[in-house]
């Protein structure tokens, strides 16, 4: 997606110029839990649950001013969801790893609280799907190997060096080609299939 190449090489620009904008550099890590799900455009035969993952992640951070930032969260993030079964020879819910890359803009509207905004690519690196309680690898993807996402949230920074925040995040495009077909035989049109999530998160600053 263009936007989000114009992102990356904006970000990437202005880190490597930042010496010359007396801006001030850093380094974040943190981790906390997903909560994801998918939605299914035109399908209301298949309800899936949402599954409560992890992430861990990197986030180099530019400051451009007191109040305005931008940054680039590197999560190792994995998602999923889970189905009702009644038989266990059913799979019961699929999983997957990705690495997420998110430049971001942040703006503090107060010491204590931010909002942010970006787009970011979402590259998967493995798929599992859970039957008879084991999870296993796929062997068939059901997903993309890559997709864009969008993401807001807020911050807060309760004491120095330490944040706290609430993130939403859904893919911009259908992460799958997967085909549905009705009670009555007939393929759903426009069967758009879209991950979304909702990640709680803390970070300390490194530097």
């Amino acid at each position: 997606m263009i936007m989000t190449r114009i992102i990356f090489s904006v970000f990437i620009v202005l880190f490597f110029q930042s010496h010359h904008m007396n801006a001030q550099i850093k380094l974040l890590v943190g981790g906390g839990a997903n909560f994801s799900n998918i939605s299914i455009s035109n399908v209301d035969f298949v309800k899936p649950n949402t599954a409560t993952n992890y992430f861990l992640s990197a986030r180099p951070e530019l400051g451009l001013t007191n109040n305005l930032n931008i940054g680039l969260d590197i999560q190792f993030s994995r998602k999923g969801y889970n189905f009702d079964i009644m038989d266990s020879q059913d799979i019961a819910g699929y999983r997957f790893q990705y690495l997420d890359l998110i430049p971001q803009a942040q703006y503090k509207i107060i010491k204590e609280l931010a909002f942010y905004g970006g787009l970011g690519l979402a590259i998967r690196l493995s798929e599992k799907y859970k039957i008879n309680d084991v999870w296993k690898e796929a062997v068939y993807k059901i997903n993309n190997t890559s997709d864009f996402t969008y993401i807001v949230g807020i911050r807060l920074f309760p004491i120095n060096k330490l944040t706290f925040h609430l993130q939403y995040a859904s893919s911009l495009t259908s992460i799958s080609n997967l085909e549905f077909v009705n009670n009555q035989g007939h393929t759903v049109e426009n069967a758009k299939i879209l991950l979304k999530n909702l990640q709680l998160g803390i970070a300390y600053q490194i530097f």
